[in-house]
């Protein structure tokens, strides 16, 4: 009998631990999936706008009229104005220079005394044609005079004399007023290549002058410039007014930034062979001025960049050249969508391009930065905080939070860092 029981003991136990584990198992907690990561940005609303576009291009001063001072004469140089020394400046009609008067001094003397003896001449041989033209009308005085007879070609020949004479005479007054070198503008010295007691013969280089009432810079346009400015273009049977000439400013480095106004008047006739470019030539009108007594003076050669007023278009889009990728698409955002647009850029600089297709008023442009984006992506629009582009993933967080917990659990567990007076409970598993 008892080798019965003892199996239905064992198998009632049995089933008995098995109904005990069955219903006392643990249950397994069902936790919602982490939501899908979304990209962080920030956008700004497309609006068409009016538009001055500034192009930009660079240059050197140069002068507008640059003179070679030369000596008409020759002469030994007995006087050079202060106002000649390089960098000096002068105004229209001061005495540069002179040459020594007293050659050409003497040679009006010269002349003068050659002309008096011409005339005298010319009052004689006048005398005697009256007087032959007497003498014939009283012996013949129905027949008309020879020419011989009347002296007419010794007549003509001593008018020839004086006025050969006179022309001596003249030319010997125009070379010792030449001894004095005048300033033909106000200007400055650019160089000067005489000095005093040197022996220079005509046509000899004394200096090189320019006129400080205007310079002038030449400017380089890129050929996609070209469509978007107003180049004084005019033809002889057209006038330009100065209101319509696009206005420069000029900023310089050269010791301090200083900026200088002025306006594009002329556009050269050539395409530049080297550069293939169209270059413009604008002014600085009255550089030197009281009113730009508070700058330092531009300088010949001296580099410039410029800003250049461009067309006023209407009703256009531009946006920043930074929302840009590859020059061809911009990022969007739709229903909460990354969205790649491609785009046609009109024109542009190194802040702004002008579109010209592919974006309309209303659309949402995102203006982070990104560096790896799909079309489709789940974007969190943020206009508030600043958003560098990076992937917010909130499962990561999570999984930082959940291992700074297990940290804040193995703190408790640590027997070192039990807390009197509490009881240290169990570590969930």
């Amino acid at each position: 009998m008892r080798r019965f029981l003892l199996p239905i003991l064992i198998i009632t136990l049995a089933a008995l631990g098995v109904w005990y584990l069955l219903d006392n198992a643990p249950k397994s907690q069902h936790r919602k999936a982490p939501p899908a990561p979304k990209l962080a940005v920030q956008v700004t609303a497309i609006k068409a706008r009016d538009l001055q576009l500034t192009l930009r291009s660079y240059g050197q001063i140069s002068a507008k009229n640059l003179s070679r001072i030369s000596s008409q004469v020759s002469g030994r140089v007995t006087m050079i104005s202060p106002a000649l020394e390089n960098g000096a400046f002068f105004n229209k009609g001061d005495i540069l220079l002179q040459i020594d008067n007293r050659d050409y001094q003497a040679a009006i003397n010269s002349a003068r005394a050659n002309l008096t003896q011409a005339q005298q001449a010319l009052a004689l041989e006048r005398a005697q044609v009256s007087q032959a033209k007497a003498d014939w009308k009283r012996l013949n005085s129905n027949s008309k005079i020879p020419s011989l007879v009347s002296r007419k070609p010794q007549e003509l020949s001593a008018k020839a004399k004086v006025s050969a004479a006179h022309a001596q005479y003249d030319q010997a007054i125009l070379n010792f007023q030449r001894t004095k070198i005048l300033a033909p503008f106000a200007g400055r010295v650019l160089s000067k290549q005489v000095s005093l007691g040197e022996l220079v013969n005509a046509n000899s280089q004394l200096a090189e002058v320019f006129s400080s009432t205007i310079l002038q810079v030449r400017l380089g346009l890129q050929n996609s410039d070209l469509a978007f400015i107003e180049l004084p273009e005019a033809t002889p049977l057209q006038a330009v007014s100065s209101a319509t000439l696009p206005s420069v400013e000029f900023e310089t480095q050269l010791i301090q930034k200083q900026f200088w106004r002025g306006s594009i008047v002329r556009t050269e006739a050539a395409i530049d062979s080297s550069s293939q470019q169209l270059f413009v030539i604008a002014e600085i009108a009255t550089p030197f001025s009281a009113e730009n007594a508070d700058k330092h003076p531009l300088k010949i050669g001296q580099y410039v960049t410029a800003k250049i007023a461009g067309k006023n278009l209407q009703n256009v889009i531009s946006i920043d050249i930074k929302s840009i990728y590859q020059g061809e698409f911009v990022y969007l955002v739709r229903d909460g969508l990354l969205h790649r647009q491609d785009i046609k850029i009109r024109w542009q600089n190194d802040q702004i391009a002008l579109i010209g297709s592919g974006l309309q008023e209303g659309d949402q442009l995102v203006t982070t930065i990104l560096a790896q984006a799909a079309t489709g992506t789940a974007v969190n629009v943020n206009n508030n905080d600043s958003a560098d582009g990076a992937l917010h993933k909130p499962a990561k967080q999570g999984r930082k939070g959940n291992k700074g917990r297990k940290n804040k659990d193995r703190g408790n567990n640590d027997p070192g860092n039990k807390s009197p007076g509490k009881k240290q409970q169990p570590a969930n598993n």
